[in-house]
């Protein structure tokens, strides 16, 4: 609501941060779901939500989940892009940094994510996952469980979700900074007005730049922790002996779920990074948030009003 009033609508990020906000959201939402089916599975030993799916339902469903994941991760490495240019390039007219720019590039990343995962329609299926309890999950198929878990693991978890966007992150985070202190130490090197004016005059842009790249280190801290335990316990897997394998996992299984609670905090902390690191989205917010108790406030004196008029 606060990128979309008057004042922050027409900025190219506020678009990045809009369709950020709701695939956040729908991430968190379905890690719920996953949530409440696992402890219906392991803990109570109980059919979970996915019960009375069928496996057109599960490749769906599959599918958008791992769909809206990508989403998250890569659109934050659309805001670091983003910012690159503004800082690096701020006079080329780059199509990044237009608002018509920003929403084609949202939808022609959505269109490239959703041809990246379309292997899963064809392999999930719905299969008993607990015999002995009758329970049935979104599962790979017999035939495709190798390639599935090749996929799923390397190419979605570590290459899509993790190696490529902190790559990119950290490479257009790095040009940024580096651009900043250049122009920092060319504005204290330089004594005239004209440039004391000037330097001014990019204080906005650089607190916008402060909010996004908090957002884009956000994104890599959180889900360093995970990504590091998992590459443990996959070359222990490759390297080592089952058992051993087995073993170190049971060890590593607190701090595995401790590092998930650490991940899911990418997509609940947002908001609050706005909040603390960008002044004018908190002008806007308690804008938004004055001109709502000032309707409810006239709203409820009218009201009063007619009661008034009514009882006299």
């Amino acid at each position: 609501m606060v990128m979309k009033t008057k004042a922050l609508r027409h900025k190219s990020y506020s678009h990045f941060l809009c369709a950020l906000a709701v695939f956040d959201t729908l991430s968190l939402i379905i890690r719920q779901i996953e949530s409440v089916d696992e402890y219906y599975v392991s803990h109570l030993a109980k059919p979970g939500v996915f019960q009375y799916f069928d496996s057109l339902s599960c490749k769906l469903y599959n599918y958008m989940a791992h769909v809206i994941t990508l989403m998250s991760s890569w659109l934050v490495v659309f805001m670091a892009l983003e910012r690159l240019i503004a800082v690096c390039f701020p006079f080329k007219n780059a199509a990044l940094r237009r608002q018509t720019g920003a929403l084609a590039a949202i939808c022609i990343l959505l269109v490239v994510i959703l041809i990246s995962q379309s292997f899963r329609f064809i392999m999930v299926e719905y299969l008993v996952y607990d015999l002995e309890y009758g329970i049935w999950d979104c599962l790979a198929g017999q035939n495709y469980i190798e390639l599935y878990t090749s996929l799923d693991v390397y190419f979605f978890q570590w290459a899509l979700v993790f190696v490529m966007p902190v790559v990119l992150i950290i490479i257009c985070n790095s040009m940024v900074i580096y651009q900043i202190f250049k122009v920092k130490r060319e504005v204290h090197r330089t004594e005239r007005s004209m440039t004391r004016r000037q330097s001014g005059g990019g204080g906005k842009k650089t607190r916008s730049t402060g909010m996004l790249l908090t957002v884009t280190f956000t994104y890599i801290l959180t889900l360093l922790p995970l990504f590091t335990l998992s590459l443990i316990v996959d070359l222990t897997i490759k390297l080592g002996d089952v058992e051993t394998a087995r073993h170190l996992y049971l060890t590593l299984t607190p701090f595995i779920d401790m590092c998930v609670s650490i991940s899911l905090l990418n997509y609940a902390v947002n908001f609050f990074v706005y909040v603390l690191s960008g002044k004018r989205f908190r002008f806007e917010l308690q804008r938004l948030l004055r001109r709502r108790n000032n309707i409810r406030t006239r709203t409820f004196t009218a009201r009063s009003t007619r009661e008034e008029i009514l009882r006299l």
